[in-house]
């Protein structure tokens, strides 16, 4: 798999949905599993000059579910949408199908942004005790989904 951080940078990033339900409140004592959901859908777009930019969007779902319940109601429910323009910036221009096939060697660099901007947030719903991963591990060697659940 092509890691195309080689030869795309991070241009711009914009926050276009943020929605976030909790059903009821929960204690700092209380125990729940939360399962993360990242899917990245690359976008093509117009560009002036001779290497492309893509547009990626970031969809991060995180739903928690009490330990103790087998109810298919969530305890919370957060959506994060991120849209990132990525700016190649050496080689031969990528096409989007390269693009495509290929981007989901950019959650190692969306992931940890996303993180990072989502505390907060979980922070504000008394959520502090959901601790995201800093990082996706990858498959070992096996090529990334763009879907992956922890």
């Amino acid at each position: 798999m092509t890691n195309l951080l080689e030869y795309f940078a991070l241009a711009h990033t914009q926050l276009t949905r943020l929605n976030a339900d909790l059903s009821e409140i929960v204690s700092q004592d209380n125990h729940f599993n939360a399962k993360v959901e990242l899917k990245l859908t690359p976008l093509e777009m117009k560009h002036d000059g001779e290497l492309p930019q893509y547009q990626v969007s970031a969809r991060l779902l995180c739903r928690g579910q009490r330990d103790s319940e087998a109810s298919d109601e969530p305890l919370f429910t957060l959506e994060f949408v991120l849209q990132a323009v990525y700016r190649q910036f050496r080689g031969e221009p990528v096409d989007f199908e390269t693009f495509t096939r290929h981007h989901a060697s950019l959650t190692r660099q969306l992931y940890p942004l996303i993180q990072h901007q989502l505390q907060p947030v979980l922070k504000q719903f008394g959520l502090d005790q959901v601790k995201l991963p800093h990082d996706l591990v990858s498959s070992g060697g096996q090529e990334q989904s763009t879907r992956q659940v922890h």
